[in-house]
């Protein structure tokens, strides 16, 4: 019979070649002869945090703990799973009494370095990094997290030398090819980054955030998702407030201009057209990512990036759009709107169709009603709300009550959904 301590070496080793099921098997295989083996537990934990079960992994890590609470790998462990969820209190908790524990060690301020960057806190999130450094200069978890915090500052040369000492350490790692892919598209370099995306997944085929990056990547072969990706980066790196309040400002910036263009008395096209570009920049904002995953559809690669609910989302809302305005040409080059019930109808049903695209690109897929959260019941609603007011103009011409009533939850879906 084999030793339980060259079941839990090989159970390790096998973890640590992606080999994730016979990992599980043989610490399962320990803990049917020893069921309070710590060691055992912690495996189990790790080998469901790799499935990216982090409450199941968390289940037997806390175990473990129970079993052996002066071992400040297990917090760690505690603290990765709940940083995962976005518990990022409770991760920081954890992380300061493994800190506690055994203060000397890198990963731990690295992993403390990549909390602080999802709150989006720079400095500390720098100056983490940089303490993890000290204790092992060599470790690119603090490497990583340290190139995301400059670059997220701004301090890009340094950002880049950073990268280049972790790579320099180990060309084969995923995760710096990955953290070197998301400073290049951050940057707009959406080539470079599609490179290193390519090889962060080539070295990790299960890396969720080296395929994410991936399919951003390739979406900004679109240039207005490009552009609009940037924009993303720009606000999230500026705050929530800004990423609240910057759509109220543009606003009353483009009101302004519509009312400064009607007070100089300029033509009534002109007048409109501030805000006509705000709504096209509006829908834009709200439909290019769906749009984008359509073009994936075509792209050898990205047909493979994007889920099953993406391209159910990327058909419903170009499907919607192009609907609407093949509806809307076709009242304008045939002279339809003259003012009748029948000409109100083409239109009124070409808008409902091309606002329709906002909740389409929310609803669950597959379509339920449990299950879902609070944003998506609302779109889910509006969406019916909307096809009854379409099918309502065709059964009752110059009838727009139901149409009104859609457009009012359309536009308070809309307002409500900047502070979701």
């Amino acid at each position: 019979m084999v030793d339980t301590g060259v079941l839990l070496d090989r159970a390790s080793l096998l973890l640590e070649q992606g080999r994730v099921h016979d990992a599980e098997v043989a610490a399962r295989e320990v803990l049917s002869r020893e069921p309070y083996n710590d060691m055992a537990l912690a495996l189990l934990g790790r080998c469901a945090y790799e499935g990216g079960h982090f409450k199941d992994g968390m289940g037997f890590i806390s175990e473990a703990l129970a079993l052996r609470p002066e071992h400040s790998f297990y917090y760690y462990l505690l603290a990765f799973g709940h940083y995962q969820l976005g518990e990022y209190a409770t991760a920081v908790d954890y992380l300061a009494t493994a800190q506690s524990i055994h203060p000397d060690i890198a990963e731990y301020y690295g992993l403390q370095s990549f909390v602080l960057l999802a709150q989006q806190q720079w400095e500390p999130a720098l100056e983490k990094a940089d303490e993890g450094l000290y204790w092992e200069a060599d470790n690119l978890t603090c490497l990583n997290a340290r190139s995301r915090a400059l670059n997220k500052m701004r301090r890009n040369g340094e950002a880049i030398e950073t990268m280049q000492d972790a790579l320099a350490l180990d060309p084969h790692n995923e995760m710096t090819h990955a953290t070197v892919a998301w400073n290049y598209l951050e940057k707009g370099n959406h080539k470079e980054a599609q490179h290193h995306f390519r090889e962060a997944l080539r070295l990790n085929p299960n890396s969720d955030n080296a395929r994410t990056g991936l399919k951003e990547a390739l979406k900004s072969n679109v240039a207005p998702y490009r552009w609009l990706l940037q924009y993303h980066f720009w606000l999230h790196n500026k705050g929530k407030k800004w990423r609240t309040g910057s759509p109220i400002v543009l606003y009353i910036l483009f009101r302004l201009a519509s009312a400064g263009l009607s007070a100089a008395g300029a033509p009534k096209e002109l007048v409109f057209l501030p805000i006509g570009l705000y709504l096209l920049l509006v829908m834009t904002s709200w439909t290019i990512n769906p749009i984008a995953n359509f073009v994936l559809l075509f792209h050898p690669l990205g047909k493979h990036a994007i889920s099953a609910a993406e391209k159910w989302s990327a058909i419903t809302v170009v499907s919607a759009m192009v609907s609407g305005l093949t509806l809307l040409g076709l009242g304008l080059f045939t002279n339809l709107f003259d003012g009748t019930a029948y000409a109100n109808t083409i239109f009124f049903g070409a808008l409902t169709l091309l606002t329709l695209a906002l909740p389409l690109g929310e609803l669950p897929y597959p379509l339920r009603w449990r299950g879902t959260t609070r944003a998506q019941k609302i779109a889910l609603a509006l969406v019916v709300l909307g096809a009854t007011a379409f099918a309502g103009m065709f059964f009752l011409p110059g009838s727009l009550v139901l149409f009104t009533i859609y457009l009012v939850g359309f536009i308070v879906y809309n307002w409500t959904g900047l502070f979701r």
